[in-house]
């Protein structure tokens, strides 16, 4: 077999493991969302919609977590 090439089956097992463990990303990413929520009320308040729309697009892993402060900290005139 020429190199760089594999069998069909372990292409399969390979994409099955990228799936796998991106949505063990996803989970990750919201249950880090929730306890910033969680964290939030605790302390009497609440995220703004604004920031709350952040953290889904982050949660669906369409910006990354630099990409959320950098927002948040944008909307917020802060450094």
């Amino acid at each position: 077999m020429a190199q760089g090439r594999r069998q069909p089956w372990v292409r399969d097992l390979t994409d099955r493991w990228d799936i796998v463990t991106e949505l063990q990303e996803v989970k990750r990413r919201v249950k880090a969302v929730r306890a910033v929520r969680r964290s939030t009320e605790l302390e009497g308040s609440r995220s703004t919609n604004a920031t709350r729309a952040d953290q889904v697009d982050y949660a669906r892993g369409t910006i990354n977590a630099a990409e959320l402060r950098d927002r948040v900290r944008r909307r917020y005139n802060m450094r």
